[in-house]
């Protein structure tokens, strides 16, 4: 009869060097095993078993789980083994025992065994000791509490900080603006009636105080696009970044009617993206490429990509006034020009604009160029599975 066990039938299947062996084996086991009958009386018990109960295994054979167990444990088990030779199933459970008057956590497994007859004649049980492990996961526990707790103050913080940079653009916006654009409407007025006035050095002045003013007026918006960048949502979606490189391409040309510049776009290059990040990208990368080539006679640029491993690289390389290639991680910083002014305008802002567009689609943006000699920005974006 299959989980018959031959030694509780009085020896009749088993010898005793069988007897021997199998009692070897069970003693082997790192769980406490025990038999109880259905009368709930020990049949055998592991030494592990008998340990936990701070008694002996001769001591519990032929006893009553009353009489062994304390009487809290001894109530338990005595419903469950009950419950086993009624149902004829198996359990499993976790239970703390108190072991030298320390509490511990054991799995506890609990099968029916049958005679020969189909009978179920006994519980056998074993339990194994997973104090260690229920502690690793109370700690793991904690521990996700603590990380959830901490992102939920830093979310808090963020929210407040992106509260506060709200309220410092609307500032800026409305309150550093308008007095500039005060400045230089005054400005143009007095020019206006001046007109005529040949007094060459104050005509000078007045025409810096207004370019001064539209210079500072830029750079403030170059610093609002660049506070707001991280705000904004981040909305992807299938994306023809060469389409956006001709309205950008296109746009310049228009702006700028007098400039012969050669450019190579591909005809499409999709990508997942926000169109509108991407599109401010394209504006200061081609933007920056159209202006750094303004001294160049043949002025060429290119848009493209090309496949690195997963990731698609993509590029824009012009053959204009370059840079000195140990400025190539500082130049995405704000602020950071390595050309005069007077040579080619600008704020600054651009590129460090840029790395934090590319930044939040999750890739990366670097730079190669030397004095001279030309430019080429790479960026990559995530690559979505």
């Amino acid at each position: 009869m299959q989980n018959a066990i031959p030694f509780l039938q009085h020896g009749a299947a088993l010898g005793d060097k069988d007897r021997d062996l199998l009692q070897a084996a069970l003693e082997s086991l790192p769980a406490a095993v025990w038999v109880v009958d259905r009368e709930g009386r020990y049949r055998y018990v592991s030494q592990t078993y008998a340990r936990l109960l701070d008694t002996s295994a001769e001591h519990c054979l032929g006893k009553p789980m009353e009489d062994v167990m304390p009487a809290s444990l001894a109530r338990i088990y005595r419903v469950r083994h009950q419950q086993m030779l009624e149902s004829k199933s198996r359990r499993r459970f976790e239970q703390i025992w108190t072991v030298n008057g320390e509490p511990r956590w054991f799995e506890v497994h609990m099968n029916c065994l049958y005679n020969e007859e189909g009978e179920a004649v006994a519980v056998s049980g074993y339990a194994r000791d997973v104090t260690q492990h229920m502690e690793q996961q109370e700690a793991a526990r904690r521990i996700q509490g603590e990380l959830e707790k901490r992102v939920a103050e830093r979310t808090q913080q963020l929210r407040v900080i992106n509260e506060e940079l709200e309220a410092f653009s609307y500032s800026v916006s409305h309150d550093l603006r308008a007095p500039l654009r005060q400045i230089a409407g005054f400005a143009e007025l007095l020019g206006s009636r001046l007109a005529g006035w040949r007094d060459e050095t104050a005509a000078s002045h007045l025409q810096h105080i207004l370019d001064t003013t539209r210079h500072m007026d830029g750079l403030i918006a170059n610093l609002l696009q660049l506070a707001r960048i991280n705000q904004s949502g981040l909305h992807k979606t299938r994306v023809d970044l060469a389409a956006l490189a001709r309205d950008v391409v296109a746009q310049l040309r228009c702006d700028h009617p007098t400039r012969t510049v050669k450019v190579d776009l591909p005809e499409s290059l999709h990508a997942e993206c926000d169109a509108g990040l991407m599109r401010i990208a394209l504006d200061n990368l081609l933007g920056n490429a159209w202006k750094f080539t303004g001294k160049q006679p043949d002025a060429q640029i290119q848009f493209g990509s090309f496949p690195r491993g997963e990731q698609t690289v993509y590029f824009v390389r012009d053959n204009g006034a370059g840079f000195d290639a140990k400025n190539a991680e500082r130049i995405f910083g704000a602020f950071q020009r390595f050309h005069r002014a007077s040579d080619f305008p600008g704020t600054g802002v651009g590129l460090a604009t840029v790395r934090r567009i590319i930044s939040r689609h999750g890739g990366q943006i670097w730079a190669e160029s030397a004095a001279g000699q030309g430019a080429t920005f790479y960026f990559t974006l995530e690559t979505l599975n």
